[in-house]
């Protein structure tokens, strides 16, 4: 049902506000002997009225009158805010927009999240949802507090509503977990009584209370259920609706009814009106998240490789090395060694390859005082810290380039999606086994700085996976996301993730995802390696596509490489 908003204004006088289709609405009391009314009375910053190409949070969040905040003590309700966690479940990135929002909007003095110790936060298996932990790492005033042992029934209205009023007892504010605050509510502490509800049109319950700000021994059962219809007034509105237009409303509500799960990829570029205000809360601003790119000081046309441990190199190493080298141009291939390579093809690139340098490096035994024991995390390691010391593009020896970057040069970081979906609830994951950054990227400082927390036992594609993905939905303006920067094939199969249906293990280039491989930047053979990729005169005599490929790279010449960058004007 659509309803139309309003703002009161002090002659009771209706504004309207725009049409949504879910409605919070706001009641505040005034007790006098006994009996309580409605407040007309509303500042002018309620309207929330925005000059052109400026949001109202970039107007007013840093920039609080001290007198709406730091009120007389007998006016004073707490300006504490209050969460109640109920429930075996994830805190999801809604639930930490809510907080967010809270903090940036609301400034409160504290926040304390309340719970039941058999009910805490959960956290899902490939640590995904870690938005609790990073909210209590950035502020110092969220504090926890325990209701005890057992939780109550968590969908029993009357119980948590009971909750709440006992949390309130002594004043305060208590805002809903999915309840997004666009606009603080300073101006309700200087009433007894103020709530928000998210349907005017029932009696309150826990489930349709959006907020409830009331001074000490005010906030009581019985004022509750006396509420009905027309004693109501709509100072706020929330719906998904907002995901129906691209127009973000001159006025705007008091806050906004999180009603599902969102999370930071689908709200980066759309330009509906929820996504606006989302990246508002998240990002600092209503744009579309975009990476910064600049040609003034591109990505070096170096590449690096790392091969510790000792290692026989194979046909397919060496392609990989001769690929950064003719089909790229690359002025010097630098491959990171602790132990000599072994066998022809190694020989064949220290005859026929100056640009091929061997660089001894010893194995990282520790990174911010962890020991390192696995060759993943090691490797993991030594592309962020090579790539942010030099800049120029890594790949790994299972991979082939088959042409230079262009443009992608211009960005800070580059790199692209993982394609299986083994890591619920990730949306995504990053493959940085093809990847590309320029000297001193923060993209790489923020990846390396994370190696802070690194924890030698755990999964050892945490920090090469997911870790970076995580980055990526913080700081979308740092990297670029490549989606054919490298074709990522696993057990022979290809999965190209610029397709539809990615994700899906029975959509692959042998089974419909059918693509031109000449336009991809490279591939990467994950697991196995092709037995065509690894034997010159099965190669040389194979039919398909890998057999195409490698012929392509021994194909590939330098010069004739370069002279095409210079015709392009690419160089």
């Amino acid at each position: 049902m659509a309803v139309t908003t309003m703002v009161l204004r002090s002659k009771g006088t209706l504004i309207s506000a725009g049409v949504l289709l879910v409605t919070i609405v706001s009641v505040t009391f005034l007790l006098n002997t006994g009996s309580h009314k409605i407040d007309m009375e509303m500042s002018q910053q309620d309207t929330l009225r925005m000059k052109p190409q400026e949001h109202y949070f970039e107007r007013n969040l840093s920039h609080y009158n001290p007198s709406e905040v730091l009120l007389p003590y007998t006016e004073n309700t707490p300006d504490t805010v209050h969460v109640l966690w109920c429930g075996l479940k994830w805190f999801e990135f809604k639930h930490f927009l809510s907080l967010l929002s809270i903090m940036k909007v609301q400034q409160p003095s504290k926040v304390i999240i309340h719970y039941w110790d058999d009910n805490k936060v959960l956290r899902d298996r490939n640590d995904y949802n870690l938005w609790y932990s990073q909210l209590l790492d950035e502020y110092y005033n969220i504090v926890t507090r325990s209701r005890g042992p057992t939780a109550p029934d968590c969908e029993n209205n009357t119980i948590m509503m009971e909750n709440v009023l006992d949390i309130l007892k002594n004043g305060g504010i208590y805002v809903n977990d999915t309840i997004v605050l666009t606009h603080h509510l300073h101006h309700l502490r200087k009433l007894p009584f103020s709530v928000g509800v998210t349907n005017k049109n029932v009696p309150v319950t826990f489930k349709t209370l959006a907020y409830l700000v009331a001074k000490k021994g005010e906030a009581t059962s019985e004022k509750l259920q006396s509420l009905r219809g027309d004693d109501f007034s709509s100072s706020c509105a929330v719906s998904d609706s907002l995901e129906k237009t691209n127009t973000l409303p001159s006025v705007l509500p008091t806050c906004i009814l999180i009603q599902r799960n969102i999370i930071p990829a689908k709200i980066m570029e759309t330009k509906d009106a929820l996504s606006q205000v989302v990246r508002l809360i998240y990002y600092g601003s209503t744009k579309v998240k975009l990476p910064d790119w600049s040609m003034d000081d591109p990505i070096p046309n170096i590449g690096h490789m790392v091969l510790l441990g000792g290692y026989e190199m194979n046909l397919l190493s060496y392609l990989s090395i001769r690929s950064m080298i003719h089909c790229v141009g690359a002025e010097a291939m630098y491959i990171y060694i602790d132990v000599e390579p072994k066998g022809q093809w190694y020989e064949k690139l220290k005859a026929e390859e100056p640009r091929a340098v061997f660089v001894y490096h010893e194995w990282p035994g520790t990174v911010f005082g962890h020991p390192i024991s696995d060759g993943s995390h090691a490797s993991d390691l030594m592309r962020f810290d090579l790539l942010y010391r030099f800049g120029g593009i890594y790949v790994d020896w299972d991979a082939v380039m088959l042409r230079p970057l262009g443009h992608l040069k211009g960005y800070g970081f580059v790199t692209n999606f993982d394609w299986p979906d083994w890591h619920p609830p990730y949306p995504d994951v990053i493959n940085n086994g093809v990847s590309a950054g320029k000297k001193g990227s923060e993209f790489l400082r923020k990846s390396l700085m994370k190696f802070r927390s690194y924890n030698p036992k755990g999964d050892w594609y945490y920090m090469g996976l997911m870790m970076p993905y995580k980055l990526y939905e913080q700081y979308p303006e740092l990297v670029k996301i490549e989606r054919k920067l490298q074709v990522i094939c696993y057990m022979l199969k290809c999965h190209p993730v610029f397709l539809p249906g990615y994700h899906n293990e029975k959509i692959h280039h042998l089974n419909g995802a059918s693509f031109d491989w000449k336009e991809v930047y490279a591939f990467h053979w994950t697991q196995p390696s092709p037995p065509e990729l690894l034997n010159m005169t099965l190669l040389q005599t194979a039919k398909g596509m890998f057999a195409d490929v490698g012929r392509y790279v021994l194909s590939c010449d330098r010069k004739k490489t370069l002279a095409s960058l210079v015709g392009s004007h690419q160089l």
